[in-house]
């Protein structure tokens, strides 16, 4: 996984997994992100954090379709510390959403992935993540998400 410690340029031994009920109630009106995160939880909501440490990173929201053989990302959120020019790790995103593009190559939907983003930030999907515009959605599938696990969960130095 390439989590980065921005000051060092260090990898870091992150870890996404599926969050619990009990942390579904500590998101409702957490500090460190500007989403109620609690009204996630009829979807496949995750969190990245470093290996043996207890500080949510980044979270994530997924809908499943299987009829149209695709995940969506509802939501998908860095906390506060983590954003922005003085962000303390970076690749939180990237990491969440090389997971998803895996998740959906391990459910038959060869890599299909969606999100609707906000206006201001289809550029930002494009270019940095390779989404391309769907529509009022963005996806990416087999090839592209390839590109982005092999970017951000292959362990090879980069």
């Amino acid at each position: 996984m390439k989590l980065t410690e921005t000051k060092t340029n260090d990898y870091l031994d992150g870890q996404i997994e599926k969050i619990s009920k009990a942390e579904f109630k500590k998101l409702k009106r957490n500090e460190d992100f500007d989403f109620d995160w609690s009204l996630e939880v009829g979807n496949e909501v995750y969190k990245i954090i470093i290996k043996d440490k207890k500080e949510i990173l980044g979270l994530i929201s997924l809908i499943n379709f299987p009829e149209e053989f695709r995940i969506h990302i509802n939501l998908i959120e860095s906390s506060k510390i983590h954003r922005g020019k003085k962000k303390l790790i970076k690749n939180i995103s990237g990491c969440l959403i090389a997971f998803t593009c895996q998740i959906s190559f391990e459910r038959g939907y060869e890599g299909f992935v969606s999100l609707t983003p906000k206006t201001e930030l289809v550029k930002y999907y494009n270019k940095i993540y390779g989404f391309q515009e769907m529509g009022n959605q963005m996806a990416v599938y087999y090839e592209l998400s390839n590109l982005i696990i092999q970017k951000y969960l292959s362990d090879e130095k980069i």
